[in-house]
């Protein structure tokens, strides 16, 4: 088994994908993973976050002290995690900003082989967070990725009344944040970095141009 390096990605804004990903992270960490946890260019928040929220000041004061991603954050790992709050059953446009931004890995066919995983939060049970985490998962797919969810055999999954999936870990926090993340949800979080540091390790990455594959046939 070759040691795991497991790059999380993540967007928040009031700490509730933040607080996923720190259990993602520590639960990469009980399987000997390195772990780095990472955060996307900072940007004006959207139009419907409070920005005199007690909550968003504390979060982001946290946030911000994380190490922006980069393209070889993602060529060091075996293992990519990222996630962020659901915007009308999308990703954020942070996010999808720094996914457009490592296009060129695709281009070099540099994550081919590679594990990935997605996690999300909501402040409702129907809005959207299954949706976002199948949405997050798809570019996975184009970079030629091995997809990495959550099994029944996780208890906290069979039992969840909110967040949590088998396409991933999530949050439902409540419309006003004050359902905040729970111990399932936290649970079910760490399980889904445990998993994919253990599923990383067996696999070997298998990087191949694009670009070469698509030049003239011999």
């Amino acid at each position: 088994m070759n040691p795991s390096r497991i790059s999380i990605v993540v967007d928040s804004r009031y700490g509730s994908t933040l607080s996923l990903a720190k259990a993602i992270a520590e639960g990469a960490a009980s399987e000997q993973a390195e772990v780095r946890l990472l955060r996307v260019a900072l940007s004006e928040p959207e139009f419907s976050v409070d920005t005199e929220r007690a909550d968003f000041i504390a979060a982001q004061a946290e946030y911000r002290d994380l190490k922006q991603a980069c393209a070889s954050d993602l060529e060091w790992a075996n293992g990519i995690i990222w996630g962020s709050p659901t915007r009308y059953g999308l990703m954020s446009t942070p996010l999808r900003a720094f996914i457009d931004e490592i296009a060129p890995l695709w281009r070099q066919g540099a994550l081919i082989g590679k594990v990935g995983a997605a996690f999300t939060s909501t402040g409702g049970m129907h809005s959207g967070n299954e949706m976002t985490l199948l949405n997050l998962l798809l570019p996975f797919l184009q970079h030629g990725m091995l997809l990495a969810g959550l099994p029944h055999s996780v208890p906290e999954l069979v039992h969840t009344r909110s967040g949590g999936s088998p396409y991933g870990a999530s949050a439902v926090t409540g419309f006003d944040g004050s359902l905040g993340v729970d111990a399932g949800e936290l649970a079910i979080a760490r399980a889904l970095g445990a998993r994919v540091a253990r599923i990383a390790g067996q696999i070997v990455p298998e990087p191949s141009s694009v670009d070469l594959a698509a030049g003239p046939s011999h």
